[in-house]
């Protein structure tokens, strides 16, 4: 880690939900190896 750096963050959905009614229901984990397989799988990686 280097100075300034956050140990661990979060995105605070609240107002995407209240406005507009989406609630994101994808664990990270899961959204990012979906994301990497459709990449490789896109770019013939």
């Amino acid at each position: 880690m280097q100075p300034g750096d956050v140990p661990a963050t979060y995105a605070d959905v609240d107002d995407l939900i209240r406005d507009v009614g989406f609630k994101p229901s994808t664990a990270i984990e899961v959204g990012i190896d979906r994301f990497v397989r459709w990449y490789r799988d896109y770019y013939g990686i």
